[in-house]
């Protein structure tokens, strides 16, 4: 089996986070998260799952990625998860400054996911993958909001990242191709071309601040992070969706979704 990729050189900061999920046809939801963060001398590795319930682990659960197949295997959440890959993915640095940058890489656009959660249940069905590596702290990005999502279906991949503030930056991509979206909300997403994807917003995932859904549970962070990170909220959805376009008319999956948004400025 392939292992994780050697990380880049130690910088002053960085953030090393992958993000994976599976969905079954049905719309049972398996979302999990793997972090390293590094400033100064602080340095944690993080482990997460969410589906009918969060669970969290400070520890070293690395992702094992071979040619055909990502492995994640994370015995203290209970976890054993695999994706399939079928093309290298898309890459795209969303923002860079002297400061540092935003490297996102997805790795799994849309690929059949099978995840065991060890007696608890089992989610087979779409999956999708990416890693994001960040070399400035997150609370000196110049956004004050940011949409995120992934939609599939049987014949389409669609993926989305909105950033909106001092720096605005919108990407979009269809079946791996870049695509240009006039208008992205918590409902939908436009593409200019007049393809529509709509969102019921069925099921919220996780809703609150980022201090008492996630960071809460990482040892130290307060430490390195201001007050106002903690402040951030954050919304995530498990959507139906319908994709209506022009060229093959409206196709049914599911899609996974968010905004965070930054805390008013003093």
């Amino acid at each position: 089996m392939g292992q994780q990729p050697p990380e880049p050189a130690p910088v002053a900061f960085q953030l090393s986070k992958w993000y994976a999920d599976a969905v079954s046809p049905e719309g049972d939801v398996f979302i999990g998260y793997r972090a390293r963060l590094h400033s100064g001398a602080f340095d944690i590795s993080y482990a997460a799952a969410l589906d009918t319930a969060h669970t969290h682990a400070p520890c070293h659960t690395p992702f094992h990625i071979d040619r055909r197949e990502i492995h994640w295997r994370a015995p203290s959440l209970g976890v054993d998860a695999r994706w399939q890959r079928t093309s290298s993915g898309i890459r795209a640095t969303i923002y860079e400054s002297a400061e540092g940058a935003v490297e996102w890489h997805c790795l799994v656009p849309k690929g059949a996911a099978a995840v065991d959660r060890k007696g608890r249940r089992t989610v087979d069905g779409l999956g999708y993958v990416e890693h994001l590596r960040v070399t400035i702290p997150p609370w000196q990005l110049p956004i004050r909001t940011l949409r995120w999502g992934r939609f599939l279906s049987a014949r389409h991949s669609l993926v989305w990242i909105d950033w909106q503030g001092d720096f605005s930056a919108r990407l979009a991509y269809l079946d791996g191709a870049p695509v240009a979206a006039s208008a992205i909300s918590d409902d939908g997403l436009t593409l200019v071309d007049g393809s529509r994807a709509t969102f019921d917003r069925g099921m919220v995932l996780r809703h609150g601040t980022l201090g008492s859904n996630v960071l809460h549970a990482v040892p130290g962070i307060d430490t390195i992070a201001p007050a106002e990170i903690f402040l951030m909220e954050e919304t995530k959805w498990r959507s139906r969706t319908t994709l209506t376009s022009s060229a093959d008319g409206p196709e049914e999956g599911w899609s996974i979704h968010e905004i965070v948004q930054w805390p008013p400025m003093v």
